[in-house]
């Protein structure tokens, strides 16, 4: 592997570590704002509260496929508060 390869996977690499904390970032604010422990959301997920926990404190992080249910279920969230207000 070359200097830039190396440099690349290392900004890939940093970059998904970046969106992974911003997402869970984003997913503790939520759950707090609508006061919801990490077992409703997780409920509402389909995953287990300790799987939730571990991404909220980075321990580890959602696959492409959870990331993008996450994303989803943010997303109805806001359009559903900022619709009913």
């Amino acid at each position: 592997m070359n200097f830039i390869q190396h440099s690349d996977k290392r900004l890939n690499n940093t970059l998904a570590n970046i969106q992974d904390d911003f997402l869970s970032h984003h997913m503790v604010r939520i759950r707090r704002a609508l006061n919801i422990s990490q077992a409703q959301l997780a409920s509402k997920l389909g995953i287990s509260a300790r799987t939730l926990e571990s991404w909220e404190r980075g321990v580890r992080h959602p696959s492409s496929s959870a990331q993008a249910l996450i994303r989803l279920f943010i997303q109805s969230l806001h359009f559903v508060l900022k619709n009913l207000g």
